[in-house]
């Protein structure tokens, strides 16, 4: 898979998992700080690992490092999503 291939994969799964954090906290996708995506698995699996509706925690990092690679599972990104929902900033001088 050449490295426009694994971006998008690693954007879809970046919008699924910010999209289960943001249903579990009950916040929008804007109010998550820009983590690292296997950050955000991390959090998934911190947050709901125990209910088994996810798989072993080492098989799935396992095969999302093995699928996108290291260096996009540990860059820091954030969806369009989740960008466009911050909020605008205000510079007061």
């Amino acid at each position: 898979m050449d490295n426009e291939a694994k971006r998008v994969v690693a954007d879809k799964i970046r919008t699924l998992l910010e999209a289960r954090l943001v249903r579990l906290l009950g916040c929008e996708a804007g109010d998550l700080h820009a983590m690292k995506l296997g950050s955000l698995a991390h959090f998934l699996f911190l947050l709901i690992g125990d209910s088994e509706t996810m798989g072993g925690f080492n098989t799935s990092l396992t095969a999302l490092r093995d699928l996108i690679g290291f260096e996009l599972m540990w860059s820091v990104e954030k969806t369009e999503a989740a960008k466009a929902e911050e909020a605008p900033k205000v510079i007061i001088n």
